[in-house]
């Protein structure tokens, strides 16, 4: 079990690298790249000594609203997506599978306990499909009117579902902030119907005004500065 997991578990990082989002991914933190705060030392490489070697582990962990817990983890995986890691793994104080930002782990205890992870688990997919349920301020629904195969390949399931329908591709998403859903959008190739939130309308006139008017602007004139003559001294 052991050799089949260390090969997943060094094929995930990259494969994850490759399914980061666009930069103008629609939500919070997590969607927007970003480096974070880098893990603490010794923690990563705790967390995938484990991971190859299937031995639970003890972490220490603050969760956003700055809350510390203990807590027993079985992990999985060690995911690079999106300019943060992520642990994978069965948590067994909430008795479930959970993910874990690792910027956010303390410290990392070995407890010298092995365990077995699930028959084909694939941590990078779990990772991003749990990403894209992370609850977020606004509800967005789009028809792409686009072929489904190209959409998805602009748009990972970290940033939105997508289902064919008879008159295009059905985009559900959650952001944080509707502009850089605007900003998503705009940057298709294919022309679009919003469905919701009406919101959404106003932020992509906010940006084809911003964009008009960026297209309008002259370059200023600098005047140049006449250089000095260098005084030449006759003996």
């Amino acid at each position: 079990m052991q050799a089949p997991l260390r090969r997943s578990s060094g094929c995930c990082r990259r494969r994850c690298a490759n399914r980061s989002p666009p930069s103008a991914n629609p939500s919070h933190s997590p969607a927007t790249p970003s480096s974070g705060k880098p893990p603490g030392a010794g923690i990563l490489p705790a967390l995938a000594q484990a991971t190859r070697i299937c031995t639970t582990v003890c972490i220490s962990y603050q969760s956003w609203r700055q809350q510390r817990t203990e807590r027993d983890v079985d992990p999985y995986g060690v995911v690079f997506h999106n300019g943060r890691w992520y642990l994978v793994g069965y948590d067994h104080l909430r008795d479930t599978l959970r993910t874990f930002r690792v910027d956010r782990i303390e410290s990392v205890t070995s407890q010298a306990r092995d365990f077995t992870a699930p028959n084909g688990f694939d941590p990078v997919a779990h990772l991003t499909s749990a990403l894209a349920q992370v609850p977020y301020r606004w509800q967005v629904e789009v028809t792409i009117h686009g072929p489904i195969d190209a959409i998805a390949r602009r748009l990972p399931r970290s940033v939105a579902t997508l289902t064919a329908g008879t008159t295009g591709v059905l985009m559900h998403a959650r952001a944080e902030r509707l502009d850089g859903m605007a900003h998503l959008l705009a940057s298709l190739e294919w022309p679009f119907t919003i469905h919701r939130p009406d919101e959404l309308r106003q932020a992509l006139k906010t940006l084809a005004s911003e964009l008009a008017e960026a297209a309008e602007r002259e370059p200023a004139i600098v005047s140049a500065v006449p250089a000095r003559r260098r005084l030449s001294r006759r003996d």
